[in-house]
């Protein structure tokens, strides 16, 4: 069973969230802090959670419609969540063994869960084809639609009877079949067809695995209260750290050698579980190999009405044999303790496919240690399980899977936590951990090869490369495969950008401007770091005085790309004439926007948008990477036509 997408409404500070579609593998929320992340995978782990129950309140009801809500019925009809699922070839096939082939006529349908905590369902489904299935079991030719027309027709056939030879009225074999019939149908079908296919596939449904910073393990916890839960099925009553541990525990499959008096039976047990979470940590923590799990139990004599009793203790300690030390695991760094605790908690589920759930995870990791965890969530997690995880941090969103990243806004209290699948927003900062991915990706690559070529910002970037292939579909010139792309961030920070790459490297630079470099750009010139021949300049290239990336679209397109990403309608008339770059003419009528946003409309929209450019805005590309592809070190191979 997958989860396609799912929706939340009327929850904490979501309204309407909208329809989320979810990735087969790993989907990615990203947003500010407080922009309801979070109460995304609360919600979502209400559908079947684990380790813990969750429920959903009154409480958890935006509290500015709650009252009004109650007093006209539309609390009552709140959904929380609703989930879409798609059943699997093999399930399907299961299923359709029990209710007949081709029952469903989609194999998405949709799980909804209430205020009240009931659970409800859409199911595409042919409730003539279960009728007739069942009757065309037992030999019988009923042709019902309906599940009621099916009883009475089989509670009629009992009826049929025949004399035999010596003229004693018997049930007709008919008879005997449609009995049996009806007892199957009854049984199979107490309510409805769709309430017995709906409980078929609510025990399809994943476990829903949630993990956060509250579940981290703690360096000591008192085992008795661990075994008793474990004993009694009440591991929910228990602490997140708690319920961590107890999984723990359950990698040696936990029981009473825990707390066995003898020494020997606790030592061996702790050991083999230490072992296995050593080779565990050991498979995907490349920070440091010389760590390894220590487990014991510690006793602690009391006194309690007279007699002295015992309390043990699990003792987690973490032996570094680089440095011939151990110590407990509250004093090593956060980021490893986040690391063992994760492994020790999903333990208990990763046998089966789960949903896995991670509130900001790896946050207190070394950037080189998230990108280990992305790796191990691609190679591992995703391999086997779904999982949705919410991030702000840029290492922790791979640049190569941006289709996977789902942005999440807090629009204000009359609209609430929207998310959105573009990768737009009304608040910048919202993409700030995106524009940090992809900068921090292009910066790792640039020192692959001698050619670089520094651009001024992300939107720079979009549209060349965008344009690149979009030349490319046209058999145009596109760019060179050799150039690195940096964005220096701005105009102001190229200098300092190019000082950073050194005398070893060559470098291009496309620079807004007119027809002369910077003062800046002069002086690396001077110290040998930069090639004047390699500065190239917008404005010159575009014949203009002063020009931007923008200004190389013809007017009209560009202002569609600024309509389409703003929902406005601004038109060249109303601009006006004037000698200015197109950013600055659209700033004086409307106001200062953000640059990124149109370049991000027209990367969503890359595949239909580039369709309506006109021959101009293609030319003026395609001379721009001619100019490009001229200041490479050596000329473009054969075997690399330009066309």
């Amino acid at each position: 069973m997958k989860l396609v997408s799912f929706e939340i409404e009327r929850f904490r500070n979501i309204l309407n969230s909208g329809e989320i579609p979810v990735d087969g593998s790993i989907t990615c929320l990203i947003g500010k802090n407080e922009s309801g992340k979070t109460n995304l995978l609360h919600a979502l782990h209400a559908i079947r959670p684990a380790p813990i129950d969750r429920k959903f309140e009154a409480q958890q009801y935006p509290r500015s419609l709650l009252k009004g809500d109650q007093r006209s019925g539309a609390y009552g009809k709140a959904q929380p969540i609703s989930a879409v699922f798609e059943i699997t070839s093999d399930e399907l096939e299961e299923l359709e063994s029990v209710f007949g082939k081709f029952v469903l006529s989609s194999r998405e349908w949709t799980y909804k869960i209430n205020y009240a905590n009931e659970v409800s369902c859409y199911i595409e489904m042919d409730e003539g084809v279960a009728c007739r299935s069942l009757a065309a079991r037992h030999d019988l030719d009923v042709e019902e639609s309906t599940l009621e027309n099916l009883l009475k027709a089989l509670d009629g056939i009992t009826g049929f009877s025949e004399s035999d030879d010596n003229g004693v009225t018997r049930s007709t074999e008919q008879a005997k079949r449609a009995r049996v019939a009806l007892s199957e149908a009854k049984n199979l079908y107490p309510v409805s067809v769709e309430a017995s296919i709906f409980e078929h596939l609510k025990g399809l449904v994943p476990t829903f695995f949630y993990f956060d910073d509250y579940s981290e393990l703690k360096g000591r916890t008192e085992i008795g209260p661990l075994i008793e839960a474990l004993r009694n099925g009440t591991e929910a009553t228990l602490g997140p750290d708690q319920r961590t541990a107890l999984s723990l525990l359950q990698l040696g499959y936990a029981s009473d050698a825990l707390v066995n008096r003898n020494y020997e039976t606790r030592s061996s047990e702790m050991e083999a579980i230490a072992a296995d979470l050593t080779q565990m940590v050991q498979s995907y923590w490349h920070q440091n190999s010389y760590l390894r799990l220590a487990i014991d139990i510690e006793s602690e004599e009391f006194e309690e009405d007279g007699n002295t009793r015992v309390r043990r203790f699990l003792q987690l300690r973490v032996e570094d044999s680089r440095h011939f030390f151990t110590n407990n695991l509250d004093v090593r760094s956060s980021g490893f303790r986040w690391f063992v605790s994760f492994l020790a908690a999903f333990s208990d589920f990763s046998q089966s496919p789960v949903v896995i759930l991670l509130d900001e995870p790896a946050l207190s990791l070394h950037a080189r240690a998230q990108k280990d965890f992305l790796d191990f969530m691609e190679r591992v997690l995703g391999d086997r399980h779904q999982v949705i995880y919410t991030t702000h941090s840029p290492f922790m969103i791979d640049p190569e899977y941006l289709n996977r990243v789902r942005v999440v806004e807090d629009l204000g209290p009359n609209e609430g936590t929207v998310v959105r699948t573009q990768l737009k927003s009304r608040d910048p900062d919202s993409l700030s951990p995106l524009h940090g991915a992809l900068g921090f990706d292009i910066v790792q690559n640039i020192f692959d090869g001698p050619d670089n070529l520094v651009i001024e910002d992300l939107s720079d970037f979009t549209y060349l490369t965008v344009m690149s292939e979009v030349l490319r579909g046209e058999g145009r010139t596109t760019l060179s495969d050799r150039w690195r792309i940096l964005p220096a961030g701005s105009a102001g920070n190229i200098p300092a950008a190019i000082a950073l790459m050194g005398q070893e490297l060559d470098v291009t630079v496309v620079i807004d401007g007119g027809n002369k470099p910077s003062a800046k750009l002069l002086a690396l010139a001077n110290e040998g770091l930069l090639d004047t021949s390699r500065i190239i300049l917008l404005g010159k290239l575009l014949g203009l005085k002063q020009a931007e990336i923008e200004d190389v679209f013809d007017s009209h397109d560009y202002l569609n790309l600024y309509n389409g990403a703003m929902s406005s309608a601004v038109t060249l008339t109303a601009l006006g004439r004037s000698s200015e770059t197109i950013v600055s003419r659209i700033s004086n009528k409307v106001g200062d926007f953000n640059r990124n946003a149109p370049s991000n409309w027209l990367l969503t929209n890359r595949a239909t948008v580039p369709l309506t450019f006109s021959r101009v805005t293609l030319q003026r590309f395609e001379d721009l990477i001619v100019a490009i592809n001229a200041t490479l070190t050596t000329p473009l191979e054969e075997s690399e036509p330009e066309k």
